[in-house]
């Protein structure tokens, strides 16, 4: 097992000791700090006191800074272009020594000050170029615009009317007296017009011209002819345009410092993580009391740090009645990547068993299944370790790499048993790499070489079957897991006897009905003694799985839930049935690697352009084949993680511990060394 065993402390410190306290906490990255003010109420009369810290300015600077940065990055890009390189390593004390940077500290603030008014202008240009616009479609207005808002014996309106319309509108002319309309500009759908009216038949006016489809334009409170206004609005736009022209000049001087300013922002990060911390905590004027959780292997190492810092005390505590103990998991080097699932899934209980290294085979083996070609395998297990190594380079955290790295090689291997190589026909393979298929093939009950059906992998309905039962054993897996920890936890004679029951009767169940239905009796002789002795494991186990699961009732309870329980069979029966989504996944990437090479073989052989079909049959080949990969190892990922999480981890497993979080800061743009 890997579930660490651990311990709750107590670190009672002098306030002068809280940051060097706090420093070797997050330094160390194996302490779980457990909130106080959100667990205890410390009493009136105690000298202590939840600890109070504001961060508000901290967390403002932050997020200017992560502004600014942005900003630096977006403006510069095309103009300074930032070679490729791993994030700076720094110590701490250098980390922290930047936030004393006043020189820094300003040229951060002018960055993000840059980065506001150049905001505001382009608001301010935005609205302009809008006006321009507007005003363009109005420049043939022949009088000025206050004209428009006059009031009197007479009004004047613009607006804008269909052509179908304006005909309509001059009949209107010598139907209503005292009303005039003039076309200013015709356009392509819409003619702009203008309508003088005597004060006494406008209202008659608006009405008609409305409901021929008259939109009258709002000028607002703008005065003047247009197109001096036009010409107004097109000198503040150039004026515009050259402070925002200035302010990118400064932007660029500016980014020239943007790897300092990232690593600031870090450093603010990591003060932000420190200071947060010390709410957990509760204070006096001259003390801070810390609890926290930490591993009981690293509890005598980190005792002895605290030690040397002087005015520092730490001491073991017990748990308080009921309280749940984090579980922290410390896994083998191979099975380390598949904590990355685990983690999705939940933390395990403390009566929980560790379940990735459990996993981690049947995950690997699965997941080579789905892609089930070993061209394919050494193409992603390439590509992955290319990633492994750029994200270890750049001090990042490798496990998706490892995981596919992993699922790589699985893919090799079963594409070579499989006579999977890039969907090259079977038949086109060399002898040496039929060899491994058909020694499988040979393996399986009911094949028989030469019969139709049978002539290789993506044909042979048997590999289907062997899937099947490959589910039946991580089916079974669990159900023993299950019975351990049980047996574990105390319940050994109802482990015993309830587990019996799910194994004999999966042990029964299965073999004959895989012989029967699916093998045509190949597997055993179905005649033979055998063929009862699976019917009489598959009864017991029904009986102890009857008995078993209604033995909490009392009265018909125990019958009612005793048939509930016996129905499990039938959910165990879907079970491994949904295991046969491996084979679906390893066929339909196999046809569709095939019909790649049959596109890129009809370009080549039947366009009759000698180098442009070798062209286009090359980019086929290697985009298909890289499509058909990315998604041979993304429907791999997502449905080998359903087969875990759903079939086989809830044979035994909750899920349900708390996580083990130590107080440790990730930098976003630099690695720290630390001790």
């Amino acid at each position: 097992m890997s579930l660490d065993a651990v311990s709750k402390i107590e670190v009672l410190c002098h306030s002068v000791r809280r940051e060097q306290v706090l420093n070797t906490i997050e330094a160390s990255g194996k302490v779980h700090l457990i909130d106080l003010s959100e667990l205890e109420v410390p009493q009136e009369d105690s000298f202590l006191k939840p600890a109070d810290m504001n961060t508000e300015d901290l967390v403002e600077n932050i997020s200017s800074l992560e502004k600014a940065i942005l900003f630096l990055q977006a403006e510069t890009k095309g103009s300074v272009e930032a070679p490729r390189v791993p994030p700076p390593s720094l110590k701490e004390e250098e980390l922290m020594r930047l936030l004393t940077d006043r020189r820094l500290l300003e040229d951060a603030r002018r960055a993000w000050f840059v980065a506001v008014q150049k905001a505001k202008l382009e608001g301010a240009l935005k609205e302009l170029l809008q006006e321009e616009q507007f005003l363009l479609f109005w420049r043939d207005l022949p009088v000025p615009l206050e004209e428009l808002r006059r009031k009197g014996d007479c009004r004047m309106v613009a607006g804008t009317l269909e052509k179908e319309a304006v005909e309509k509108a001059h009949l209107l002319v010598t139907e209503i007296p005292l009303f005039h309309i003039e076309v200013i500009l015709k356009e392509k759908k819409l003619e702009k017009v203008v309508a003088v009216t005597h004060e006494s038949v406008t209202r008659d006016v608006m009405q008609a011209l409305s409901e021929l489809g008259f939109s009258q334009q709002d000028f607002g409170t703008r005065t003047g002819m247009v197109p001096e206004l036009l010409e107004t609005v097109r000198l503040e736009i150039e004026l515009i345009r050259k402070r925002m022209a200035a302010l990118h000049n400064r932007a660029v001087n500016l980014a020239l410092e943007i790897n300092k300013f990232r690593t600031l922002r870090d450093a603010a990060g990591l003060l932000l993580e420190r200071t947060v911390a010390t709410r957990s905590a509760y204070s006096s004027s001259h003390a801070y009391l810390f609890r926290a959780w930490i591993r009981t292997a690293d509890l005598k190492d980190f005792t002895k740090k605290l030690g040397q810092l002087g005015e520092v005390a730490v001491e073991e505590i017990k748990p308080e009645e009921g309280e749940i103990p984090p579980s922290p998991l410390t896994e083998k080097t191979s099975a380390e990547p598949y904590a990355l699932l685990t983690d999705m899934y939940g933390q395990p209980t403390r009566q929980d068993p560790d379940p990735t290294p459990l996993m981690a085979p049947f995950y690997a083996f699965f997941f080579g299944i789905c892609i089930g070609d070993a061209g394919y395998g050494i193409a992603l297990a390439l590509g992955c370790a290319a990633g492994w190594y750029i994200v270890r380079r750049r001090h990042g955290n490798p496990r998706l790499f490892q995981l596919l790295f992993q699922g790589g090689l699985a893919s090799i291997f079963v594409g070579i048993f499989l006579g999977g190589w890039f969907g090259i026909p079977f038949d086109s393979l060399p002898g040496f790499l039929q060899a491994p298929a058909n020694l499988l093939n040979g393996l399986l009950p009911g094949y028989q070489p030469g019969q139709p059906g049978q002539e290789g992998f993506g044909v042979s309905k048997h590999f289907l079957y062997l899937t099947l039962g490959l589910g039946l054993v991580q089916l079974t897996t669990g159900i023993i897991v299950n019975l351990v920890k049980r047996w574990r936890a105390g319940e050994k004679f109802a482990a015993v006897v309830d587990q019996s029951g799910w194994l004999l009767a999966t042990a029964g169940l299965f073999p004959w009905l895989f012989n029967h239905y699916l093998l045509n009796g190949t597997l055993y002789d179905a005649s033979g003694p055998l063929d009862k002795i699976f019917v009489y494991m598959l009864a017991a186990g029904s009986l102890l799985i009857f008995i078993m699961g209604g033995r909490s009732a009392k009265g018909f309870g125990k019958i009612g839930l005793g048939a509930y329980a016996l129905y499990g069979i039938v959910n165990l029966l879907g079970d491994v049935l949904s295991y046969s989504r491996l084979f679906a996944l390893a066929l339909s990437s196999a046809i569709i690697a095939q019909v790649i090479n049959q596109i890129a073989g009809m370009l080549l052989h039947q366009l009759g352009i000698p180098i442009l079909g070798i062209v286009l049959a090359i980019v086929v080949v290697v985009g298909g084949h890289a499509f058909n990969i990315a998604m041979a190892a993304l429907s791999g990922f997502i449905h080998t993680a359903r087969l875990q999480f759903v079939e086989f981890f809830g044979k035994f497993y909750d899920g349900t511990g708390v996580p083990f979080k130590p107080l440790r800061y990730e930098p976003r743009y630099v690695h720290i060394e630390r001790e």
